[in-house]
């Protein structure tokens, strides 16, 4: 029996599934955490990151692997010297410290020439405003950087040896043109970079990264030969988990940051800069909203009841659903959509009612909230929500499932495949070793999806969504 891995290299931990080449099903699994970070300093050296992979495969059986692909976390800035050596820790997606260059990056240019270029607003996630940083905070560093990698380009360097990304995590970067799907040397130009500066090779859709080097199957205990994949952003590699996930299929991801996406052929240009144009690991783009605070927010409310996640979710089931009830900002480390990286959470309607239930479902619902008020800006960039998939870690939880159906007034379906970005990564991982497209791969491979949670109608979710609208314009 062949085997396929797929990587999910995520800001909290690095997971590793083993897939039959064949069927698809799952055969193993294994994680091992990341350091922890802390927004708005949010920082993880590399070295981490693959120390973290060997972890994970040293508790593999790896004789059959024959093929491998990784999903990475997006934005992330990898900065390597002229020997390819690692320079400082890499800035992660959900670091914030370039804000101040995000904000000098709009006001320089304005909003519709960077909608137009690369799709979306450069905030502080994106790779652009982090090299600014380096070059305002760190201009020694600045000026050994002779490669930029993302965290995913980081693996398919010491895998293969040679620097490769893909359209899908290209988009982050703020030097991406999704007009001509290629990088953007006018851009580059605006964070000095000259000719001797080395950005990755992009690949296309169904392209192999390489073949992984003998030496470095001999440090991961792999087998010769294996091939590598193209890789991806982890949302989009997660989006191959699902099979046919088509135009009109909305995927709500619940994990360390909230993600929205759904697939269309052609990019989006919101000039409202709500949606971030990420291109598809297949043919097209996954326009998708991201905000910063997702499950880390139920954590926290969590940490503070004392009692664990799925306790929080049952008590929140049982809170009010009064108009007037609480509910909760949840901006813990800052936002990004919107664009708020300095704000913070807010409780609002705090009386005598005020329970553990009542606060448990703010929390929740917080989360929720953050992401559905941001999707109203599809509807009027011409895109139609049909159907609502869940998944993440958060999507575990009843609570989640069921505020999101309430919210939306749509039913949510889940599945029961786990670790979505490591799954749907395999997928690519296997079409690149057969040589066929990763999305009929994907469709063979498709999970069943059933019914998560069902809308609730009595629920006044309107007036708590106005509310909401109401506090997202609090300034403070």
């Amino acid at each position: 029996m062949k085997v396929v891995l797929g990587v999910d290299s995520s800001t909290q931990s690095c997971t590793v599934v083993a897939r039959d080449l064949e069927t698809g099903r799952i055969l193993q699994r294994a994680s091992s955490p990341h350091p922890r970070t802390t927004p708005p300093l949010s920082e993880q050296h590399p070295e981490d990151w693959w120390l973290a992979l060997k972890e994970c495969l040293s508790r593999l059986s790896k004789a059959n692997v024959v093929g491998i692909s990784v999903a990475g976390q997006g934005h992330g800035l990898v900065a390597l010297d002229e020997d390819m050596k690692v320079i400082r820790s890499a800035k992660l997606w959900n670091d914030t410290t370039s804000s101040e260059q995000s904000k000098r990056l709009v006001s320089d240019h304005g909003s519709d020439y960077w909608i137009n270029k690369i799709g979306t607003i450069p905030v502080a996630s994106f790779t652009i405003t982090k090299l600014l940083w380096v070059r305002d905070n760190e201009l020694d560093n600045f000026k050994k950087i002779r490669h930029v990698l993302l965290p995913h380009d980081y693996f398919n360097y010491r895998l293969t040896g040679v620097a490769t990304t893909d359209r899908s995590d290209a988009t982050g970067t703020g030097f991406f043109n999704i007009r001509t799907n290629d990088w953007d040397a006018d851009l580059l130009s605006l964070i000095g970079f000259e000719s001797e500066v080395s950005i990755p090779k992009i690949l296309n859709n169904d392209q192999i990264a390489g073949v992984i080097k003998p030496e470095i199957a001999k440090e991961l205990g792999l087998p010769l030969n294996i091939i590598v994949g193209a890789g991806a952003n982890d949302n989009p590699g997660s989006a191959l988990a699902y099979g046919a996930v088509n135009e009109g299929d909305l995927v709500v991801s619940f994990g360390t940051s909230g993600v929205a996406f759904t697939p269309t052929r052609s990019p989006i240009f919101d000039f409202s800069g709500t949606v971030y144009c990420m291109a598809n690991t297949v043919a097209g783009f996954l326009p998708l909203i991201c905000t910063l605070n997702s499950t880390k927010v139920t954590d926290l409310f969590a940490s503070i009841l004392d009692v664990d996640v799925h306790e929080l979710g049952e008590l929140a089931l049982l809170g009010s659903s009064s108009a007037d009830r609480v509910i909760f900002r949840p901006w813990i480390d800052g936002e990004r959509t919107p664009n708020r990286p300095e704000a913070r959470g807010i409780l609002s309607k705090i009386d005598n009612a005020f329970s553990r239930a009542n606060f448990a479902r703010a929390a929740f619902e917080g989360v929720v909230l953050g992401i559905v008020c941001a999707l109203e800006v599809l509807p009027r960039n011409g895109i139609e929500i049909k159907r609502v998939i869940a998944t993440g870690g958060g999507s575990k939880s009843p609570a989640y499932l069921q505020f999101l159906a309430d919210m939306l007034q749509r039913p949510v379906y889940v599945s029961d495949i786990l670790d979505a970005a490591a799954s749907g990564i395999a997928v690519q991982a296997a079409a690149a070793v057969q040589g066929i497209s990763a999305t009929e791969i994907a469709r063979k491979w498709s999970p069943t999806l059933v019914l998560g949670a069902s809308p609730r109608s009595d629920q006044n979710c309107e007036i708590v969504m106005d509310r909401f609208r109401a506090l997202t314009n609090t300034y403070d």
